[in-house]
């Protein structure tokens, strides 16, 4: 028996051995050891994370799905999803999709040494996971364990996983929990008041817990330490060893400063919300607006005047000349791109997609494309709600991605599912717009290589024999035959995968239309700048 058998308890396997078939263990945390697991039902790849012996033991089971529940209902694009749960043999446990890529703690700690991220890399990261907490907050949901290894990484976009977890464990384990010895946080990660024992925890031990991931990204290290009453009202970590204290120096003052408030040990000098904080983060400084003097005047008309002959072909100056024109009176580049995406000028297509392209050969398109333009723009709150759809129409969860204001859903393939399916949303200059297409190669591949080969190949044995030995056909006859059935064999592939594409364009055509009819009821219109 090998070390990866010895690993899995026979009576987790047999409990489970009508839905799941347990692989290997991925990992062991303060709460629950995670298994890999392929799902019967669905012939999927998922994460099966079963509860320590010992706090199931002291957890009402009842109690706990119940729980579990509330974020079994969370549906967002950098959230884990919740596939199912339960209790088995005496094993509770619950099931998320499996994710093949690295973990946040993965990327920080290098095989041989911890290594910090940019400033840009850290706030890339973790303005998603800033967004998902928001979604749950608004849910009604407090995360309290966001840690680098409940952030994990699909397709380079990070989700958080775990999502209601914890609160689920603690409400569940009521007082027997706190005699269990089982921590319900992470130390380092968790806020003054979640380690204090307080159970009625809101979104700001979720700010907590985000600032400190932040700032091990940019730092190499956590914190150590809660900030000061006065550490909070100068904006800076005065306690900060020098490594610390290099570090944050490179990131600036204003990182710090939000950094500090962030991790406030009071919840009435924190940062009050996730977005909040990313604001904080994120926004560019701003200073006194200078005051200029007769000849600064004259010099920034001359300036002007300059910028305004270096104007495109078509008359219209462009973003860089406006920046420079508007960095001369002070006012800084991002404000000005700000109010240039705020002006919503129609926008103009660049013309109809292609129809879809169709091969004679085959009978059929080898790409299929639809396309629809929503005047407004989808708000990103609202995304999870498209995703819902495209799920239930398609019955598949698929993979999302976000990428700024667009985000795309593509199908989760697995040896059941062998399509090529992406449904793209994009917002941009007061339009929303959606694509859905499909690449058929896999189709043409299934249909023509397994039709050719069973029906042509397989079938022109059995074909010759009957025409000699029953037929008792010779010469020129039998080499007839041949093209006749490989002929045959065309025509009937042709069909099938003609009937095949128009069962799959009527499917993505009415996807199309009533992502149109949703994206229509929850767009918004921005308002346009006065002139």
């Amino acid at each position: 028996m090998d070390q990866t058998s010895r690993e899995i308890p026979v009576e987790l396997e047999a409990a489970l051995a009508d839905r799941y078939t347990v692989r290997r263990v991925l990992g062991r945390g303060g709460m629950a050891t995670v298994y890999l697991a392929d799902d019967r039902k669905h012939t999927r790849a998922v994460a099966l994370k079963v509860l320590l012996p010992g706090l199931a033991a002291y957890l009402g089971v009842e109690r706990f799905l119940k729980e579990i529940q509330i974020a079994a209902r969370l549906t967002h694009p950098h959230i884990l999803a919740l596939y199912d749960s339960g209790e088995a043999g005496g094993f509770l446990y619950y099931v998320m999709p499996y994710i093949d890529g690295a973990s946040l703690r993965q990327k920080l700690e290098g095989r041989e040494q911890r290594r910090t991220l940019s400033q840009q890399e850290a706030l890339t990261i973790a303005e998603p996971v800033a967004d998902a907490l928001s979604y749950a907050h608004r849910m009604g949901v407090v995360h309290r364990d966001i840690k680098p290894e409940n952030i994990l990484f699909s397709q380079g976009h990070p989700i958080v996983a775990d999502f209601g977890i914890a609160k689920a464990v603690s409400t569940a384990g009521g007082a027997n929990l706190t005699r269990t010895g089982f921590p319900v946080g992470t130390p380092g990660y968790m806020s003054p008041e979640q380690a204090a024992g307080l159970t009625e925890l809101d979104e700001r031990t979720d700010v907590y817990s985000l600032t400190v991931v932040v700032y091990e990204m940019l730092v190499g290290e956590v914190p150590g330490r809660w900030p000061t009453e006065d550490a909070v009202r100068a904006g800076r970590f005065l306690e900060a060893t020098s490594m610390h204290r290099t570090r944050l120096s490179a990131v600036g003052a204003r990182i710090e400063a939000a950094l500090v408030r962030g991790l406030a040990i009071r919840q009435d000098q924190r940062t009050p919300t996730p977005a909040a904080l990313m604001d904080e983060l994120m926004r560019s400084p701003s200073g006194p607006r200078r005051r200029y003097d007769k000849d600064e005047v004259q010099e920034i008309v001359k300036r002007a005047t300059e910028l305004e002959a270096k104007k495109t072909a078509s008359g219209a100056m462009t973003i860089g000349g406006v920046e420079a024109l508007a960095g001369e009176v002070g006012v800084a580049p991002d404000l000005v791109r700000q109010a240039a995406d705020s002006i919503q000028t129609p926008y103009v297509a660049p013309g109809a997609l292609a129809p879809n392209r169709k091969n004679n050969w085959i009978g059929g398109p080898t790409e299929l494309l639809y396309e629809c333009v929503v005047e407004g723009e989808l708000p990103e709150a609202e995304y999870p709600t498209m995703v819902e759809e495209i799920r239930r129409v398609m019955r598949n969860p698929g993979i999302v991605s976000q990428f700024g204001r667009s985000f795309s859903w593509t199908i989760s393939r697995g040896p059941a599912i062998r399509r090529d399916v992406e449904v793209a949303v994009t917002m941009r200059r007061g339009q929303t717009r959606i694509t859905v297409s499909e690449n058929m190669n896999q189709l043409i591949g299934a249909v023509f290589g397994g039709i050719g080969g069973g029906m042509g190949g397989g079938g022109m044995g059995p074909i010759i024999g009957v025409g000699v030995g029953a037929l008792h056909l010779v010469g020129a006859a039998v080499l007839t035959i041949i093209p006749a059935w490989l002929g045959i064999t065309y025509l009937t592939a042709r069909t099938v995968y003609r009937r095949a594409t128009t069962k799959r364009a009527h499917e993505l055509e009415s996807l199309t239309n009533r992502l149109e009819a949703l994206a229509r009821e929850l767009v918004e219109f921005p308002q346009r700048l006065k002139p």
